[in-house]
């Protein structure tokens, strides 16, 4: 009796900071829900977590068969890109290395790997779609073969409104469902896989519905550290050096790799003893203006501060911020904002 009543008021908890959240069905549900909310552990407030607590997901062994996981509920099809033809290979779009944000009904989490996104419709176009028949086939499948709910739901305005400051689109190009996640509810599951840790992610509508599948993977940096002769050549050459140096998401803090990035910086200059730079920092367009112009100076700073501190004289150096005025190249795909996001040093 009294595990009963702990695993009742537990659920109301759960329930209860999540306002907008649709109520689960069954008390079998309610059990999955509310272990699955510790699954991404942090401090209350944290927009953005670190890591996917895996341990608290129950290691699946059931066969499910090639990427992306899924196919079509019988009557239902996948859309090519366009909606003019059923998928060939079962997919609408598939990246190699692409992000889906799961929320946890408290915060969220950047699942990042192979990408698949599902547009779904009905397979004889003269009938309507049937959101209910839809979403109980695939809520039942992904139960089968192990996968756990971590939310169901309407993400709360006030929390997809934080994700807009810190990148504009992502709220839309990063949550997958039918429709504006400020409109339609959203299901995230995740699958403990013995193969794979999966993300499934999808939202319906009286019209359609949409998924992501997300297979994790580490991000393989395939950029080589710019060594001090290098960037000499390029002074030579150029006048300038143009430095795609990784900091924290949304803040002016350098990744721990990127020192080694600093430390030929500073070979350089302690090889020129006459050699002054101007630090220079830029972003894509995502996010303000005002927003972008700070934290390219902030982050410009970084490196000024850094090279400072390990002893190159301060008026040698001097840092600037341009935000997203500079761009290298169109902010019209993710390679190309990974352009514009860079720190030049400028011979002065």
């Amino acid at each position: 009796m009294k595990k009963s009543i702990v695993v009742i008021f537990s659920g109301l908890l759960f329930l209860s900071c999540k306002k907008e959240a649709r109520k689960v069905a069954n008390t079998d549900e309610v059990k999955v829900s509310v272990a699955s909310e510790n699954t991404l552990s942090d401090k209350e407030n944290t927009l953005y977590l670190e890591s996917f607590d895996w341990s608290k997901i129950p290691e699946s062994t059931a066969e499910i068969g090639s990427f992306p996981y899924i196919t079509a509920p019988e009557g239902f099809v996948i859309w090519e890109d366009g909606h003019n033809a059923v998928a060939k290979n079962g997919m609408t779009a598939v990246f190699d290395f692409n992000k889906l944000i799961i929320y946890n009904g408290n915060s969220f989490f950047n699942a990042e790997g192979k990408k698949a996104v599902l547009d779904f419709g009905k397979k004889d176009s003269e009938s309507n779609f049937n959101t209910l028949k839809f979403d109980k086939s695939v809520d039942a499948y992904l139960k089968k073969i192990g996968a756990v709910l971590l939310f169901e739901g309407k993400i709360p305005s006030k929390k997809l409104d934080e994700i807009k400051k810190t990148e504009e689109k992502a709220v839309y190009k990063y949550i997958q469902t039918a429709g504006s996640p400020y409109d339609v509810s959203v299901r995230n599951y995740a699958l403990n896989h013995k193969n794979g840790k999966i993300f499934f992610q999808f939202g319906s509508n009286s019209a359609s519905a949409e998924m992501a599948v997300v297979e994790l993977e580490g991000f393989k940096q395939t950029i080589q550290t710019p060594t001090a002769s290098a960037m000499q050549k390029d002074i030579d050459a150029k006048g300038k050096v143009v430095l795609n140096i990784n900091f924290d998401v949304d803040k002016a803090i350098l990744q721990k790799e990127e020192q080694k990035v600093v430390d030929e910086i500073f070979t350089l200059l302690s090889n020129n003893p006459s050699l002054k730079l101007s630090i220079e920092g830029h972003t894509d367009n995502s996010g303000s203006v005002e927003r972008n112009k700070k934290l390219s100076a902030e982050r410009a700073n970084t490196v000024r501060y850094a090279l400072v501190g390990k002893g190159i004289d301060s008026k040698r150096l001097k840092s600037s911020g341009f935000g997203s005025e500079k761009p290298l190249a169109t902010n019209n795909t993710e390679d190309n904002k990974a352009k514009n996001r860079r720190v030049e040093l400028v011979k002065f």
